[in-house]
């Protein structure tokens, strides 16, 4: 009885395993080799991806999204007990509607959002009241999402095959109830990488709070790269949100990897169910508020808003059945740097004094080469906003200096400049004049002149900035096509403090939480912002200084963090004797603040040890948008091909990678250890191919490398 019950057993679970290795041949109607993997498909337009001895590694790939609409609160602060609301549009809601009431705007609110669920009770024009009442107050940005279409797959789907010189080209078309998605997904014979190109095309009017592919895998995680590019190989968190970084299933050749997505919004991992969300468009990698009244009432317009006809297309190449010797990972900051940091200062309420103060150590110093403490001492460069004009200034009150009302203001920032600092706009004016285009071209061709600047950071309540009307074509106040003109394209608005808070994370990558938090370091709006960027930012009073500590610094340095604050460094402080920035000397002088000065002291003596890269915005952001503009592909010898497609230089490119050695192009680079990694750097001038491989001789260019590898035709399949 018992021979006989093993035996039974036996035989089912050899019928297991036989169905388990014909499953895909059974399943799939079509199927594409070559020597790294099985692509195969049926005529529903589901995809599978196998290795060559048919075990399974993609088991599906899905498609969703979500549409719906924004409706804008018209009041900043809805009390606890609250239990209506008056919306900027009547709704489209009805009695027993769920809705969301919400806040995500302000201090890291987008990770930690005010939320509120009721129900309906009753739509009157433009106003809704609901139950059960706000059990909490609810402030800034108040709106409710509501999401009016809920797909989950294509229908109508059609599937086309096409053949070329060097493989395959498989198109699934799929239409939903707003759009029709074509996906291409290129499969060369001489390489382990897929090309997947997604181009949606609208057929309404909607308002995008989601799209994205839904990848299934068969193996496990078996290495994570993290936003802030430290590679996890085990101990994994539940889920990631990791930018455009990536993920690798399995190992060797059962292995499938994502790495460097620059053309996706973002990548999204749960770990447990080996699946992978590629971010198409999703609303909350790029906030937007067009604020109407101040900085706590206004139009939330983070979904895209695509008309019908329009157009978008992502790419991403996934790489399966290959994995390299070397798997080299972009780091942040340039020249082998661990961290970054940027001190960032907004202009209001400024004297001549209290800059020179804050940059040279003391008032009394007019010459830089003289400083005696402050930023210009320790070589420190901030990214730091002025103002054009302020026809109201006065020298003996606290008020904002300018540009043009002090030609020896103008003197000292031409000497900052000199030694490294960004001189941005503060807007113009810092109070509400009208903007005329013959004053605004005079000043930012006065700013793109004199200091090159790129950057611009938003000022309170004005009707001219990035944040109210600046992007409006229908108002008086549009700047956009000034910026565009004079070449002005990272900003700070409200938003860009949406994500994180400095009393809970001294890192735009807020690592003291986890990674499944949403912290982009820059973002552009798909079609509200124009070909502007946001820049995140974290805001530091003064009564927060003590952020500064070393413990948090090295932790920057630790985790590999960035950190872009906003202060106010030479505001003239409130107090009579002064704040935590600058204070008064005992014979009545401005002078830098004794521990401020060590704490820029400290952070001079980390980035002489090569751990904290001390820059400004418009330099990180140049570096940033550069990388997202090199190539990457594979070679047989297992070497990696970058190639510099962004057409500016590339001073410095730093990468890491868990490798004993590392060679660039036959040579070894610079370089160091840190925390397991061998982090290297290297120059990539435009056009130019690094080769990266762990010996000389694999790192040397070979041209017929970039198709890596000739086959024989009776390699490659024909679909079956």
């Amino acid at each position: 009885m018992i021979k006989k019950t093993l035996l039974v057993g036996c035989c089912i679970a050899l019928l297991i395993l036989f169905t388990m290795q014909e499953a895909p041949a059974k399943l799939k109607e079509h199927a594409i080799r070559n020597p790294w993997y099985i692509f195969s498909w049926d005529d529903d337009g589901k995809i599978m991806i196998t290795d060559t001895e048919q075990y399974e590694i993609l088991s599906n790939m899905d498609y969703v999204a979500e549409y719906g609409e924004i409706y804008n609160a018209l009041q900043p602060v809805y009390p606890k007990g609250t239990a209506s609301i008056i919306f900027d549009q009547p709704p489209s809601l009805s009695e027993g509607s769920s809705i969301e009431i919400r806040s995500e705007s302000y201090a890291g609110r987008l990770n930690k959002p005010l939320v509120h669920q009721a129900k309906v009770t009753k739509v009157v024009g433009n106003e809704v009241q609901f139950s059960p009442p706000l059990a909490m107050q609810i402030d800034r940005n108040v709106f409710v999402k509501q999401e009016q279409n809920h797909v989950q797959g294509w229908t109508q789907k059609q599937v086309q095959a096409s053949k070329s010189d060097t493989g395959w080209t498989v198109t699934v078309i799929g239409k939903t109830p707003v759009s029709e998605v074509t996906t291409q997904y290129q499969l060369e014979q001489n390489s382990p990488m897929i090309g997947v190109t997604v181009k949606t095309t609208y057929q309404k009017d909607v308002k995008v709070f989601r799209e994205a592919l839904d990848l299934t895998f068969k193996p496990q995680v078996s290495e994570v790269y993290r936003k802030n590019r430290i590679v996890d190989t085990w101990w994994f968190q539940s889920s990631y949100w990791l930018d455009r970084e990536g993920v690798r299933f399995g190992s060797g050749s059962r292995c499938a990897f994502l790495y460097h997505t620059p053309e996706v919004s973002s990548l999204e991992l749960n770990t447990d169910k080996k699946e992978l969300l590629i971010n198409l468009d999703h609303m909350n990698d790029h906030h937007y508020v067009q604020q109407t009244q101040d900085n706590r009432v206004g139009k939330v317009r983070h979904p895209s808003e695509y008309r019908a006809t329009q157009e978008r297309t992502n790419s991403f190449s996934l790489v399966v059945g290959y994995q390299p010797k070397v798997m080299p990972r972009f780091m942040t900051q340039p020249d082998g740097y661990l961290a970054t940091h940027v001190w960032t200062e907004h202009a209001d309420e400024q004297s001549l004094e209290t800059n020179r103060a804050i940059y040279f150590g003391s008032e009394k110093i007019t010459d830089a080469s003289k400083a005696v403490g402050g930023f210009v001492k320790y070589g420190i460069p901030v990214t730091k906003s002025v103002f054009y004009s302020n026809p109201y200034y006065k020298p003996d009150e606290r008020s904002s200096i300018a540009i043009k009302q002090r030609p020896d203001f103008l003197s000292f920032l031409d000497q900052l400049h000199a030694n490294g600092n960004e001189i941005v706009l503060h807007t113009l004016y810092p109070f509400e004049f009208r903007h005329y285009q013959p004053t605004t071209a005079e000043a930012m061709s006065f700013m793109k002149d004199r200091f090159d600047s790129v950057t611009w950071i938003d000022h309170g309540y004005l009707k001219s900035s990035f944040a109210f009307n600046g992007l409006d074509i229908k108002t008086p106040n549009y700047l956009a096509n000034m910026w565009e003109k004079y070449d002005t394209r990272y900003f700070w608005h409200y938003s860009s403090e949406d994500t994180g808070n400095i009393n809970t994370s001294f890192d735009l990558f807020q690592n003291r939480r986890d990674d499944a938090q949403r912290t982009p370091l820059y973002w552009s709006h798909p079609t509200v912002t124009g070909p502007f960027y946001t820049w995140a930012a974290l805001v530091v009073p003064e009564d927060t200084l003590d952020q500064y500590t070393g413990k948090h610094l090295y932790d920057l340095v630790r985790n590999r963090g960035v950190l872009i604050n906003h202060t106010y460094l030479a505001r003239i402080p409130a107090g009579k004797r002064g704040g935590h920035f600058i204070s008064l000397d005992a014979k009545g002088n401005w002078v830098i603040h004794p521990s401020f000065d060590k704490v820029l002291q400290r952070m001079a003596t980390m980035r002489d040890q090569g751990d904290l890269y001390l820059t400004t915005v418009g330099n990180i952001m140049d570096y940033w948008l550069d990388l997202s503009h090199v190539q990457m592909s594979y070679a047989p010898n297992g070497a990696v091909y970058l190639k510099n497609e962004s057409g500016h230089p590339i001073k410095g490119l730093s990468m890491a990678a868990r490798s004993k050695e590392v060679y660039v192009n036959g040579k070894k680079p610079l370089q160091r250890e840190a925390n397991g990694d061998l982090v290297f750097w290297f120059d990539l001038a435009p056009g130019e191919y690094a080769v990266i491989a762990d010996t000389p001789e694999a790192s040397l260019y070979q041209a017929d490398w970039n198709r890596p590898i000739t086959l024989q035709s009776k390699e490659w399949e024909q679909p079956q």
